[in-house]
């Protein structure tokens, strides 16, 4: 990245999944010297830093976030050029950053997504909430760009509700559609979001495009089953669910959609081919992106 341009940083959600992991990858050896330091990080609770890694006051900057203050949230982020969104499922408080970003004249708005591609979605889902933030972003004449990873490796391996995924129990159930092949899921790691975050960030916003596809990873679900039976030389129980009748479960019209499993909507999601992603937009070698086969050989 060219040293002519070094945008001032700020995030929010520093104690969600990405938080610690994209401040990392901000500091790292391979972007540190694309942004101007301290990385500002601004936090609802200033006492509740114990536990995480605490960077030096000219690494990075903690600041009181109070997101239904715009007096206080416009202070915190006075100068910043980059916003990056990493607050967990608080729409109202993604509507109010981002209205902030727009208000102090930030030239780039990273929106709180970091999951499934939800604008493919032929049915309402809770994820609906993520475009309306991007929307009302962009409405407002901020570039805003929206970066989807299918799924967190480190949450659905070995095991993890969100797929159906009991590597340890030696269990796998795959949603599948009749008649089609078993889809294809893409799983990437906190680290590699993290690092693909920073790498956006660093990038001149005029040459970013409005939606990133990443994908470090991309298997079937028996595959990942047959792979962990060959690794521990035991048998390992995969399953197929109907999709239609899956599908009623997740999306019983009698329960709000806000209130819906996000894990089923996930399952939902994988079951119709739409967690399929190819890595799209690479990290043009500048680190070595996490393969099922690096996460299991750890376990």
């Amino acid at each position: 990245m060219s040293s002519l341009y070094r945008p001032i940083v700020a995030i929010a959600g520093l104690n969600g999944s990405l938080g610690q992991q994209t401040l990392k990858a901000l500091l790292s050896p391979e972007f540190i010297n694309d942004f101007q330091l301290p990385i500002r990080v601004l936090t609802r609770n200033l006492s509740n830093l114990d536990g995480n890694v605490y960077y030096s006051a000219d690494m990075a900057q903690y600041l009181y976030a109070d997101y239904d203050d715009p007096e206080v949230l416009d202070a915190a982020l006075e100068g910043v050029d980059v916003v990056i969104n990493l607050l967990g499922m608080y729409p109202r408080s993604w509507i109010r950053l981002g209205e902030a970003a727009y208000r102090i004249g930030a030239k780039l708005y990273i929106p709180s997504e970091f999951g499934p591609d939800h604008r493919y979605f032929n049915y309402e889902s809770p994820f609906a909430e993520k475009q309306v933030q991007s929307n009302h972003a962009r409405g407002n004449g901020i570039k805003s760009v929206q970066i989807f990873c299918g799924i967190f490796m480190e949450h659905s391996i070995p095991s993890g509700g969100h797929l159906g995924i009991d590597l340890p129990g030696r269990r796998v159930t795959a949603v599948v559609q009749a008649g089609r092949p078993e889809p294809r899921v893409t799983f990437t790691s906190v680290r590699d979001v993290a690092m693909t975050i920073a790498s956006v960030a660093s990038r001149s916003p005029s040459s970013l495009p409005d939606t990133i596809r990443i994908a470090g990873d991309t298997w079937t679900l028996r595959q990942l089953g047959e792979y962990y039976q060959s690794l521990i030389g035991a048998g390992v129980h995969i399953t197929t669910q109907d999709y239609s009748t899956f599908s009623q479960l997740v999306l019983d019209q009698n329960i709000p959609v806000l209130d819906q499993s996000i894990s089923g909507h996930y399952q939902l999601a994988a079951g119709a081919g739409l967690l399929d992603y190819s890595n799209e937009w690479a990290s043009a070698g500048m680190w070595q992106w996490r393969s099922i086969q690096h996460l299991l050989a750890g376990i």
